[in-house]
This record gives structure tokens, sequence and C-alpha cells, in this order.
């Protein structure tokens, strides 16, 4: 209220330390009607300053008395615009601790914000890990480490990271058994190897070697891209988001959403259990003998002799005969897939049918979760609607399904056991070589690139939240960082890594959780849940975790993208008038109908659109982004260098030494670059022009080295036919390129002083005589007249 009233009379200058002192001054004479202060040079000054300018001075008098008490930790922070973390020090925490004790219900908020990232941490964890194809437990570490450390660390306080879907869908190239390393590739590097020695204690098949290889390659390349995200945010790459266009980012996530689809849609996939016994059955009698066993197993363990075979064949049929006949019957084949048997062929996965009453159990299941995770939050927000769709279908599942109806759906514990020990420091172990890192680095850095790209802009919609429009460039270096040290940490610790969440995110920000005490209680709680409930876990059906999903996709898809582009091709196929009604091919016209829209982008953003989405889809997501920044550059290129440049020539009179003659000049407007500077020379009329041009460059931007290379040209052609060419600019901007490049590239006059029409003959013609080297000692601000 003082402050409304006061009208201290200061003065106006750039200076940051001179508005500070001044909002000091302010603080000093509250109250006061009128205050006269004098400028920093001592002279009054009288004139009031609004309410809004004493604010800005008072916030600025505030914001000079923190950085006063601030430790130097704080102050680097400060310097940077990076958060304040509490690798300041105790200071960091007591002013947490005197905050929320002030603040008891913003500490309520952050509690109860972070218990609910926490439980919905949980089926999205699962759901994730199943789409890179790794167990559920990689997931689950992997969410705790990437929320801890980019809560305590990370650049925007409230932003939850975790296992995300923009990575798993890259991850799962590693894992892949034809993707990055396939096992022929592994056995060339010397990661596996057939059983040598006794085999007493169990040997594993090439095929289970290759996947616990491509398990450890995964966590090195995780460590890889953690490196690469802290160097990129180092050089700070996050502005570089800047340069990603509208067009880009929607196909990113229509592209991510169609991957995590056709990701989950493998969950109506069974295992075809004939396939996997006719691999051992040779002769087709529905019985497998250890004959038939030692046939399979001996391309899958080629170390071993025939001794040590046997061995291990008798080992592999004595676990799986019940009955102790020696062979081995389809139900016995069927009884788990966990027996070691199952190790010596590939999965092959067959989709169910409708025949099936448990495809109908799971379709059931995956409808109710989606119309939960849909209507819920319209009525209620105390529980999370993921989370309540996740425990109907478990209690379904348990209390009536398998009691009562006997129609059992798979479970989590059906894809992977989750293990819920405390995440302990492991070593990947991998044999790194120069082959083996060039051959990863491509997928590292595109999963450095993907997470960078998900996170910086879950970063900028967190600010939108909150309102946050200062500048967020400090914010997006820290960012990448925190990314960068989680990922590393997450591969350090036999997680897949991650990125930031923005579901999460956006729960958590308008659940009240603004602050780093949210995300990391969050965090720690899900740990928690992780070692203490990892069977109730493993008791998910798989069809709850895809109905879930399923609402993600749809809430990841842009599909206000679908009538922009259907009304763009609309427009194409039928046309449109200016009135918004069509015409057909024979110009009648139409009356308007329900296809009728004005609502549509430039074929040219449909295109950018489609091939960004299917490039996702067919590869991945960093390549996807980079041929649509690409391909965006070219089109704006190509628009900006068709008829974006004017040149208008007009004959003028010379007034100075030579009174009563004309000369041509032209003026230029637009942009001059690569793609627009033929059709500037094209413009200039050698022949014809008398001895004199001057061409004005005022209204012209100078873009790059070709628009420099084509008036260099102009001077070249107009000299050699004997006459002079001079350029007029007056463009800060121009110039700035001109003193780059224009004393080596650009030897024709520039002037920047409007007495540039004075110029006499006499200088043109000791301008062809002396060409490139006559003007280097003529100085800026010197008129042609005095020379």
């Amino acid at each position: 209220p003082s402050r409304q009233n006061d009208t201290t009379r200061l003065p106006h200058t750039s200076s940051r330390r001179d508005r500070i002192f001044r909002a000091m001054a302010v603080a000093n004479d509250a109250g006061q009607a009128h205050a006269s202060v004098s400028t920093p040079d001592g002279a009054p000054v009288h004139h009031s300053l609004s309410r809004q300018q004493l604010e800005d001075l008072a916030d600025e008098r505030e914001l000079a008395e923190k950085v006063a008490t601030m430790n130097t930790m704080q102050r680097f922070c400060h310097r940077f615009g990076f958060s304040d973390t509490f690798l300041s020090g105790p200071k960091y925490a007591k002013e947490a601790y005197a905050y929320y004790k002030a603040n008891p219900l913003r500490f309520k908020n952050e509690i109860l914000s972070g218990l609910t990232v926490s439980l919905v941490y949980v089926p999205e964890s699962v759901a994730f890990s199943f789409v890179a194809n790794v167990d559920p437990i990689v997931g689950l570490y992997a969410t705790f480490f990437m929320g801890i450390v980019t809560a305590l660390v990370g650049g925007r306080p409230g932003m939850v990271s975790g296992a995300a879907g923009a990575m798993a869908v890259v991850a799962v190239k590693v894992m892949e058994t034809d993707g990055l390393l396939p096992q022929a590739t592994l056995l060339e590097w010397g990661e596996i190897a057939g059983c040598t020695g006794d085999v007493s204690s169990g040997c594993l098949s090439l095929r289970e070697q290759a996947y616990n290889a491509r398990l450890e390659w995964l966590f090195m390349v995780m460590i890889f891209c953690g490196v690469i995200q802290i160097v990129l945010g180092v050089l700070q790459a996050g502005k570089l988001m800047r340069m990603i266009p509208t067009t880009v980012m929607i196909g990113f996530v229509n592209g991510l959403a169609i991957i995590i689809f056709k990701a989950q849609i493998e969950s109506f996939k069974e295992k075809d259990w004939d396939s996997a016994f006719a691999v051992f059955d040779s002769d087709s009698n529905n019985i497998i003998t250890s004959s038939e066993v030692s046939a399979v197993f001996a391309s899958e363990l080629p170390d071993l002799d025939s001794t040590q075979l046997a061995a291990y064949v008798s080992s592999v049929v004595s676990e799986v005969d019940a009955d102790s006949s020696g062979d081995i019957s389809p139900a016995e084949f069927e009884t788990s897939s966990d027996y070691a048997i199952h190790g010596g062929y590939e999965d092959v996965r067959v989709w169910r049918t409708l025949d099936q009453a448990v495809t109908w159990i799971m379709l059931f299941y995956v409808a109710t979760s989606m119309a939960i995770v849909y209507i819920l939050p319209k009525y209620t927000k105390i529980i999370p609607s993921s989370l309540a769709a996740i425990l109907w279908c478990l209690i379904f599942e348990h209390a009536i399904n398998r009691p009562l109806i006997g129609l059992d759906t798979p479970t989590v514990k059906d894809r992977a056991a989750v293990n819920g020990a405390l995440p302990m420091y492991h070593t990947p172990q991998v044999k790194l070589t120069g082959k083996s890192f060039i051959h990863v680095l491509p997928i590292s850095f595109s999963l450095a690139a993907v997470g960078l790209i998900e996170s910086v802009l879950t970063l900028q919609f967190v600010d939108e939240i909150l309102d946050d429009t200062s500048d967020g460039s400090g914010r997006y270096t820290q960012e990448c960082v925190a990314q960068g040290l989680a990922n590393a940490i997450s591969g350090m610790f036999t997680s897949m890594g991650g990125d930031a969440m923005i579901g999460q995110s956006t729960i958590n920000v308008k659940s009240g959780g603004y602050g780093r005490l949210s995300t990391t209680f969050a965090s720690v709680i899900f740990l928690v849940f992780v070692v203490a409930a990892s069977q109730v876990i493993e008791l998910i059906p798989l069809a709850a975790l895809t109905g879930v999903l399923f609402m993600i996709i749809i809430y990841t898809f842009d599909w206000t993208c679908l009538p922009l582009m259907s009304g763009d091709i609309k427009s194409l196929i039928c046309g449109r008038q200016e009135d918004g009604t069509r015409v057909d091919y024979a110009g009648r016209r139409q009356r308007a109908c329900f296809f009728d829209t004005n609502d549509r982008i430039r074929w040219k953003d449909s295109t950018i659109i489609i091939l960004v989405t299917v490039i996702t889809e067919r590869t991945n997501l960093a390549i996807a982004v980079g041929v649509g920044v690409v391909v965006a550059a070219l089109f704006y290129a190509w628009d900006n260098s068709t008829g974006a440049l004017k040149v208008e020539r007009r004959e003028e009179a010379v007034w100075g030494c030579e009174r009563g003659t004309t000369r041509v000049a032209y003026d230029v407007r637009g942009e001059l670059f690569f793609g627009t500077d033929r059709e500037f020379k094209n413009h200039f009329r050698v022949g014809p022009d008398p001895e004199d041009v001057v061409i004005y460059m005022d209204r012209c931007k100078i873009k790059d080295y070709s628009s420099l290379n084509a008036l260099n040209s102009l001077y070249e052609r107009y000299a050699d036919a004997g006459k002079t060419v001079r350029v007029h600019n007056t463009d800060p901007d121009n110039r700035k390129l001109i003193d780059l490049l224009g004393v080596k590239f650009l030897p024709q006059v520039i002037d920047e002083d409007l007495s540039v029409s004075g110029v006499s003959h006499v200088v043109i013609h000791e301008a062809h005589a002396k060409r490139p080297s006559f003007f280097e000692g003529i100085t800026d601000g010197v008129s042609f007249e005095e020379s």
C-alpha cells in the first residue's frame, strides 16, 4: 500500500547497478510523497515514476538484498540462471525448513502431491519396461534414479522424471534379437561363447547368453547417453529447441504414440506352444526324446564335447520329465516357461483369437481401465485414475475371475518376476573396444537427443502452467546436465534410464507440487513400494497396463492436426472460394456441408507432420526430428527465395560537383541470402546502366556469404564494363556482416553517409585504376567529398 502512494522522483538509466541503487532509495523513502535524487553524474531529475516502475525497482532492491546474502554456490546458480539445489549446502536446507515451517499448507500439498505421483509411477514404469523388452525391475529402478537425481539437481523444481516411453522405444533396439546386437555380432566380439568344462552346475545357451549380453550393453549405452547429455548441457544445446518447429514436434509425439500402441497390442499375443514343441519333436510323434533335445542344444552349446553335452541334456530333460519316463510330453513341456529347455529356441508368439474366453476377459480389463482413467478425474482426484484402474483389474482378477470364472489372464509375473531388492552398484560386464564403441555410439546419441528433447519440452510446458516467463536458458542447461547425470547413474545401477514425464509432471504441479520436496518424496516412497510390494506388482494383469497405456497414447497423439491436414487435402482436391464454399471440377458451386472448413494448414506443414511421424515409426525419434528440422528449413528457404526479394530500378539526378547529370539507383528490399542471390543479380542491367550506379541496401537484410559474393560479382561485372557500382547501407546488422567479410570479399565502396549521391566521377575513374586497394585506407565516417 505504501508503494502505491509513493511518487519518488528517480532518474532513468539502463545500468542494472543504478537501478538497484534507485530501488534501495525507494525503500528508504517509502511513505514520502516525493523525493529528489540525482543521476550518477549529479544532475537532478524532476519527474515521477509510475506505480509499475516503483514496483519493479522495489523487486530489484529485494533481489539485490537476496544476492548479498547468498553463498558462493547460490551466487553461481543465480549468475547462470540455474535453480537453487541442495548443493548450496546447509544454507539451502535451513531456508527450505524455514519456508515450509512458515507455510504448512504448502508442505502438506508437496507431500500429498508426491504421494500421488509415486502411486502413478508404478503401472507406467512396469508398462514401459515391457516396451523396452526388459524385466519390470529394470524400469522400476530407472524411475527411482531418474526421479531422485532430477528432483535434487534438475532445472525445474516440480518436474517429474522416470522410465518414459520416448526412451523405451529407442532402447528396445538394443534388446531386439535382430536389432543393434544380433547373436552373430556378440559372438564376434567375444561377449558370448559356448560352455566348456564342468556343466553340472548349469550352462546357458547362446540365446540366453545373448539376452544377458544385450542387457549389459543397454546399461553401458545408458552411461554413454548420460555422458553425451552432460556434454550437450554444458554446450547449452537446450537452446537449440527453438529450432524445432511445431510441425516436427507434432510428428514426434504422433510417431511416439504409434510406437507405444504397436508395443502394447503385443499383450494380446501368446506363446505358440505347438511351434515350440515342434522345434524338438523332429519325427512329429508328439514325444520329445533326449536325442532330439541333444540335436537342438548341439548348436546352442557348440563348445561342449559329446560327454558334456549328454550330461547337460540329461539335467535339462530330468527337470521337465515329471513322470521320470525319459521322454517329454506336451503337457510336461508346457508346465513352466522357466525350464532350461526353453532356452534352446526363439519364442514364437501368435495372436489370441476371439474364440478364446480369456481374450474377452482381457478386452474387458482394457475397456474398463480406459473408462476409469477417462471418467474418474471428472468426479474426484483423490486417487490417481491410472492407479484406480490397476486396482480394479487386480481385485477382479484375483477375487472374482480366478476363483469363480477360472479364466486366468497373463500377469506381470508371467512375463517376468519382480525382484524387490534394493538396487546395487553394477559395472556393465562388456568388452569395450574401439569397434564396439563406434557401433553403439549412434544409438547412445539418439537416446541422448530424444531424452533432452522430451525433457526440455516438458520443462517449457511446466513453465507455462506456472506462468513462469523468465529466461529459461539456464534451467535448460541445468536440466540437460541433470538428465545426463541421472541416466549415467541409472546405467551403473542396472536400470534402463529415462527422461522427463509430461503427464506425471502435470499431475504433480497441478496438485500443488511446485518444489523439490514433492518429487524427492515421490521417488523415495516409490522405492519403498518397489521393495515392499514387489509381490503385489507381480499380480497385476497385463491387460490392465495395456488399458492405461492406451489412454496415454490417446492423450499423447495430437488429434487436432487431423482436421487441419484433412482441410488442406480437401482444398487441394476441390478448391475453395473466398466465401468458404467449394466448387467441383466443372466449376459448379457446391452447398456447404460438414466437410467445408476453412481450418487448414499448408501442404508443406502436412508433409512435415506425416514425414516425421512415418520416420519415427520406422527408425527412431532422433533421426525423425533431425530430418523434420532439415525439411522445414528447406521449405522456409524455398518460401523466402520465391518473390521475397524486391529490386526497383530508377534514375535520379546527381547533385554536387556534377550537377545536371543522372545516375541509376537500385532499391533492394527483402532478404538477400543463398536462395535469392541469383534473382538479385538478374535484376541489374549492366549494359544500359550509366557509369554511376548506386545500390541502396538499407531495407535489405544481408544474411550470408552468398549475399556478399553476389555484391562482389556485381562490382566486377560493372568494373569490367568501365562502370562503378557503390552500395549504400545504414543497417547495423548488415554493417556487422560486412565488417566480418567485406574487407576481403567486398572491395566496392560501402558508404553509410547519405552524401553518397555526391561522389565525383574523378573518384570513380580512380577506383577503376586502383580497384580493390583504393578504399582500404578510407575509414567509416569520412565523406567522399573530403576524399
